[in-house]
């Protein structure tokens, strides 16, 4: 099934949903996914079948601009594409506000079951994917900008959130120099970057050490076939989005850094902020099979556990709680390959 949740006059969400049926209707679990770069929603449908297995809800949020989704506009866009800093921030916080707010009206619309912390059932579960980590990272970085009331009702439902393979940005960490040898340094156009892209993001590759950065960048294994690759052109084209590749989500990569420095540092590492919703679990997921530099992001982040300044530079202190994950398997696409393997993962990495 598939619905709208209209956040204000002028901006809807798309999204497609599991449903109820085979839920306990009383304390079931929502989690909502976001999809990442090039790849909308429907990326995430081979794990409805499965929700019912834990007794979740699984709905599959369409980011601003894919299928139905209101598509941003052009003072919006002039945000994100701007090299000032501060527009960087200001697009960051009210993507985080916008998603926020999906949330509360989702909930309200469909009349979910609060989080019961003592049963730890029901509620809501944020799970960002790939690029879609900066969009669930900046709902952490945006709690002041909600209204008293809004504040209040989201922490009746808002008790997890799922960090699965986060890009550089989301985390504000600059991307390692890429040997020379790497295919990237060949691509010259869009065509030839989107269609490398969508062959390096659904590869399999081994590492001398996925938990170090003794990591394979680039190579994947070509003796394995890569995810997805069971479809056909025409069900593989459904799920895709080249515009959203070339055009906005894109662009998103060329913001100054020091706004995802900033919006990372409010989501996880502000003592002030992590008074917002304080008890909400944060989870940094990655498989160990996926791509080198999603590793290196992972592994940074277990680094600034112990020290954030280490990583992040001077001033940074430990703030709001968080673990790392390292799923024993998979790659980017672990939820599309063994989707009732991996829906488990994500339920069993916010148990303590």
């Amino acid at each position: 099934m598939s619905n709208f949740v209209e956040i204000d006059d002028n901006v809807k969400f798309f999204y497609e949903d599991s449903g109820t049926d085979g839920l306990d209707p009383s304390n079931y679990t929502t989690i909502v996914f976001i999809h990442g770069m090039g790849f909308n929603g429907a990326v995430f449908r081979k794990l409805f079948p499965f929700g019912p297995n834990h007794n979740y809800r699984i709905v599959s949020l369409y980011r601003r601009g894919y299928a139905l989704s209101t598509p941003w506009t052009e003072e919006e866009v002039a945000l994100f594409t701007s090299s000032d800093s501060e527009d960087g921030i200001k697009f960051l916080r009210l993507a985080g506000l916008q998603i926020a707010r999906f949330l509360l009206g989702f909930a309200a619309a469909q009349g979910i079951p609060k989080y019961d912390k003592e049963k730890d059932t029901g509620g809501i579960v944020l799970h960002g994917w790939s690029l879609g980590t900066l969009y669930s990272q900046a709902v952490l970085s945006a709690l002041d900008t909600l209204t008293t009331e809004e504040l209040g009702q989201l922490e009746t439902y808002l008790h997890a959130v799922i960090c699965h393979d986060p890009t550089g940005i989301t985390l504000g960490l600059p991307q390692p120099p890429l040997p020379e040898s790497s295919p990237w340094w060949k691509l010259t156009t869009v065509s030839e970057k989107w269609a490398f892209f969508k062959k390096y993001i659904t590869g399999f590759y081994a590492h001398p050490n996925p938990y170090s950065h003794d990591l394979n960048v680039d190579k994947s294994d070509e003796n394995r076939p890569h995810s997805l690759s069971e479809l056909p052109e025409r069900e593989l084209e459904q799920i895709l989005s080249f515009e959203m590749y070339a055009t906005h989500d894109g662009a998103t990569f060329t913001m100054d850094m020091e706004a995802f420095r900033i919006a990372n540092r409010r989501a996880l590492f502000d003592v002030e902020m992590a008074k917002y919703l304080p008890n909400v679990k944060v989870r940094v997921v990655i498989g160990i099979e996926g791509p080198g530099l999603l590793l290196f992001f992972v592994n940074e982040m277990e680094r600034a556990l112990k020290d954030p300044s280490s990583v992040f530079g001077e001033g940074e202190e430990r703030a709001r709680k968080f673990k790392v994950v390292h799923l024993e398997r998979g790659n980017h696409f672990v939820f599309w390959d063994e989707p009732s393997w991996a829906l488990d993962q994500f339920i069993t990495c916010l148990k303590d």
